[in-house]
């Protein structure tokens, strides 16, 4: 009996250690299969003639590398592939080269690895770029992505890679792109190329979340020192937006965002604010005070507002969070602008931009008080069969314009002559040439000021004279609307 106990215990025993084993080994093919199905790949279409060990040869990095792919798609019978048949080839089998960006456009205070930024400058991996207060910037990737740095920005392109399959000109293969930027401090607005081939998203990450692209038009910001928060909305297309440092994700649409706090783990995602309406905003915004009034928008606690020289925003002059009824542009430069504004809801997602071309300007000069004068000592005087009009004035001094017009009654508003003469000239006279002696005529007096504004203007009428010598007062005044 003792015996036959320690036999059966010991089968039970031996079970017990299969039986561990097997469920040690499943997990590790459980594991080893989630590890694959992580892994990257892009597809392969086989080609007629194709065989996965005689690819090895020119396709891989090294010549047993077939297994692998064979292992990586499940093939039954790695000798058996079909022309069209697709195989997805891990990542790490290609090879890959850094690929490099550009700079397409800068405005102020824009720095690459601490130097002064240029348009056309290369963009490597490891690429530090910064933009200062009131300046931005737009980096075109590999791929022709293009990221605009906001003011007060800080990013890092950590991977730009290509990736091909050797020999590709023969396989016909496609070259593919991965791309990483790193965001340490600020906002990105990115622009994917729908074109591109992905061996991995492009993504964006900040220190507390990692944005990967299934879109193409989408912000991404870690501007929230205090909470570390970090926020993505998503303008065109889809983007995961996962909580690295609680281990969560949620995918974002258009039209949605999501803000991403490290000490939350759910992620919520929100519908994005409707475009403010601007139909009712002035087109002039007025030096000094440079106010310029917010809209209503249901759902915004204040307004986000970039000023930019372009309608692209390439070149954005100001970015502002305006908490008040009014945007302070007292400090953007006179001449003509674009202003995008969008609604901030209460958790800080910001929503759909709308845009308004704006000119800022000094306020005209008010118009100064009329200015009291008259005229007199008026002489009408016949010589050498010329009659001579003189005249002095009182009430204008050296910043006015005087205009004086001399017309016949019939035909009407016929010039007979004219004369310009300074306000501090002492006495005006005006040269009429041979009339017609007993005809009437008018005398029309404008006067100018300095800065541009009308003094109130003096008519008169007067008949010529017959003979020769002088007569005096002959100016009479004539009441407004007199014809």
């Amino acid at each position: 009996m003792y015996f036959g106990s320690f036999k059966i215990s010991t089968q039970k025993r031996y079970l017990t250690l299969n039986l561990r084993a097997l469920i040690a080994i499943f997990f590790v093919a459980i594991g080893q299969l989630a590890m694959a199905a992580d892994e990257p790949s892009v597809p392969y279409t086989v080609k007629p003639g194709d065989k996965l060990i005689a690819m090895a040869a020119h396709l891989f990095p090294g010549p047993d590398d077939w297994t692998e792919v064979a292992r990586f798609n499940h093939l039954k019978n790695p000798n058996v592939i079909r022309p069209g048949q697709i195989l997805q080839i891990p990542l790490h089998l290609l090879q890959s080269q850094s690929a490099i960006g550009k700079i397409i456009s800068t405005f102020g205070d824009v720095q690459l690895a601490g130097s002064p930024a240029a348009v056309g400058s290369a963009v490597p991996e490891g690429g530090k770029l910064q933009t200062g207060a009131n300046s931005s910037a737009v980096v075109e990737l590999a791929d022709g992505s293009r990221i605009t740095m906001l003011p007060n920005t800080l990013a890092e392109v950590v991977t730009s890679r290509s990736y091909a399959l050797r020999n590709a000109a023969a396989s016909g293969s496609t070259t593919w792109f991965s791309g990483l930027v790193r965001l340490a401090q600020g906002a990105l607005q990115t622009v994917a190329n729908k074109a591109a081939h992905r061996a991995t998203p492009l993504q964006i990450e900040t220190p507390t979340s990692l944005v990967g692209v299934r879109g193409t038009q989408f912000r991404v910001a870690y501007d929230d020192p205090a909470t570390k928060n970090a926020r993505t909305e998503v303008l065109e297309g889809l983007v995961k937006a996962d909580n690295t440092a609680q281990s969560s994700f949620a995918d974002v649409a258009r039209g949605q965002g999501a803000l991403l706090n490290p000490a939350v783990k759910d992620i919520k995602v929100v519908a994005l604010l409707k475009a403010p309406d601007l139909s009712g905003a002035p087109f002039d915004i007025f030096k000094p005070e440079a106010l310029w009034p917010m809209p209503t928008l249901d759902g915004a606690s204040r307004f986000r507002v970039q000023v930019a020289s372009d309608e692209s925003f390439d070149k954005i002059v100001r970015d502002m969070v305006v908490t008040t009824g009014n945007a302070d542009f007292s400090s953007v430069p006179n001449g003509s602008w674009f202003a995008r504004v969008r609604g901030i809801d209460a958790s800080g997602i910001e929503g759909f931009d709308s845009v308004k071309a704006v000119q800022v300007v000094l306020r005209p000069p008010v118009p100064q008080p009329p200015t009291p004068w008259r005229i007199g000592e008026d002489r009408l005087s016949v010589a050498s069969g010329h009659q001579i009009l003189q005249f002095s004035q009182v009430g204008l001094d050296a910043s006015h314009t005087i205009v004086a017009t001399v017309t016949a009654d019939t035909p009407a508003a016929t010039r007979i002559a004219q004369a310009t003469a300074r306000g501090d000239s002492p006495r005006i006279t005006l040269d009429l040439g041979q009339l017609e002696a007993g005809t009437r005529y008018q005398l029309h007096l404008t006067v100018t000021q300095a800065d541009g504004a009308r003094v109130i203007p003096l008519d008169y009428r007067f008949v010529a004279r017959d003979g020769w010598g002088w007569a005096e007062g002959t100016l009479q005044p004539m009441k407004p609307g007199t014809p």
